[in-house]
């Protein structure tokens, strides 16, 4: 046997000849941003409400979502802007709030920081977001937000949970931080809910570097966020409710606002992503396509009725009864070996981190947490214990050789099934 046709992990050749890393993200800033950024540093470095460029961004963020919201309003970060949405809806001491628990944890930790309480329900295998029939269990008599994440990109089914929302008088919240651009039956996700949060971190399709933005067509909403992170300026201008308005010269006390540079650099994203996002759809089709013959990998499903946008990495399952048992983790290994750039993606499931799982709220010690998580055996533990992340490709036809050489990598693991085994089994193992 050739060094090529052995495992790179035994010593053969690797199957992915370009060197790591394979996804490099954000792209470099173009003349016109930096030139648009120089320009402000140069005109004003302060923040003067929503005018100058956080004031484009917003509009420029609402015409994105095709006018489906009334209000956007741009925050520091999406943490930020979901603790906004969260006092914004009414989350306080004695609340419930229930979500997925298979996330990242910021969709629901800003609820702690409110004395709220977060319920934990399982997530849907298709979707990986929230299940509605789970979330219609996980209903306690103080249960009052809902909060759906679209996690990966893939919308959540809107339809059913809205019903079950409007049946038990519930306000429904939209994490999108994965989802810039997803559509559920050709609507865009952030304007289904209450209120919608979009994180433009860095790593985001959409990115600022550190920034959020949350949509609404509540006028209540708003202003209540308005006050929690923004004073004077915009509140005296903005805030609508004349009680709310007469706190405009503090605002509640916070400062959650967002940089001007923040807001242009997030604003050339935006520009930028059509074309960024087709030409991703057009890798990660080819990666889905290519993966579709190995038998140990369950690709990544998509509805008929959704657009996935952003996407947010592909993140197929692993099958291991189908490569002889062999864990993920040497799955893992081998692959790297390969020269793939691959792991487990990195949000366990919330009732497995201390800030979920312990009894008492860290941030008001004395202050007991329900903590009601699925149980063994769940879809979360499912999914979190065997999905793979793999780069979400965004330069077609760049990408395309080196996509297919990760078909390659993954089809060479499969040839060699019994060498991984005895790899596996053996005693360094």
């Amino acid at each position: 046997m050739t060094t090529a046709e052995q495992l790179a992990l035994l010593g053969g050749a690797p199957a992915i000849e370009q060197p790591l890393p394979h996804e490099v993200w954000p792209p470099p800033a173009g003349e016109a941003e930096l030139s648009e950024l120089a320009e402000q540093r140069n005109t004003d470095i302060s923040i003067r409400g929503n005018s100058g460029p956080i004031g484009r961004l917003e509009a420029d963020f609402l015409a994105f979502l095709d006018g489906g919201a009334r209000f956007a309003v741009a925050f520091n970060s999406g943490t930020s802007a979901l603790f906004a949405a969260y006092f914004a809806l009414g989350v306080r001491e004695g609340v419930d709030v229930v979500g997925p628990a298979l996330t990242y944890h910021a969709a629901l930790s800003p609820v702690f920081a409110l004395r709220g309480d977060v319920v934990l329900a399982d997530i849907d295998p298709g979707t990986r977001g929230l299940d509605p029939t789970a979330l219609e269990a996980a209903l306690t008599e103080h249960t009052k937000v809902v909060t759906v994440v679209h996690q990966w990109g893939h919308p959540c089914d809107m339809d059913a949970i809205l019903r079950i929302a409007e049946r038990h008088g519930l306000r429904v919240l939209e994490d999108c931080s994965h989802a810039h651009g997803s559509r559920y039956k050709g609507r865009p996700v952030g304007t289904f809910g209450d209120a919608a949060v979009f994180s433009l971190q860095a790593n985001k399709a959409v990115f600022a570097g550190e920034g959020g933005i949350l949509v609404t067509s509540d006028a209540q909403v708003h202003d209540r966020a308005i006050l929690l992170g923004h004073y004077r300026d915009r509140s005296r201008d903005t805030v609508q409710d004349e009680d709310l308005r007469a706190h405009w010269v503090t605002g509640f006390g916070l400062k959650l606002r967002m940089s001007p540079f923040n807001a242009i650099v997030a604003r050339h994203a935006l520009a930028a992503f059509p074309e960024r996002k087709q030409a991703r759809h057009r890798c990660l089709r080819h990666l889905g396509e290519r993966l579709g013959d190995v038998g140990y990998l369950e690709p990544v499903q998509v509805a008929g009725h959704v657009d996935m946008g952003a996407w947010y990495g592909y993140k197929p399952l692993y099958r291991p009864e189908a490569l002889g048992g062999v864990p993920r983790s040497v799955l893992i290994e081998a692959l790297r070996a390969e020269g793939m750039e691959v792991g487990a993606p990195s949000g366990p499931r919330l009732s497995t981190l201390p800030l979920y799982a312990r009894p008492e709220n860290p941030l008001f010690p004395g202050m007991p947490k329900k903590g009601i998580a699925p149980e063994a055996g769940s879809h979360a533990e499912h999914v979190e214990r065997h999905a793979l992340s793999l780069p979400t490709f965004t330069d077609w036809p760049g990408d395309k050789p080196l996509i297919d050489q990760y078909a390659e990598a993954f089809r060479k693991i499969g040839r060699h099934r019994e060498a991984l085994v005895r790899y596996a089994a053996g005693p360094s193992r």
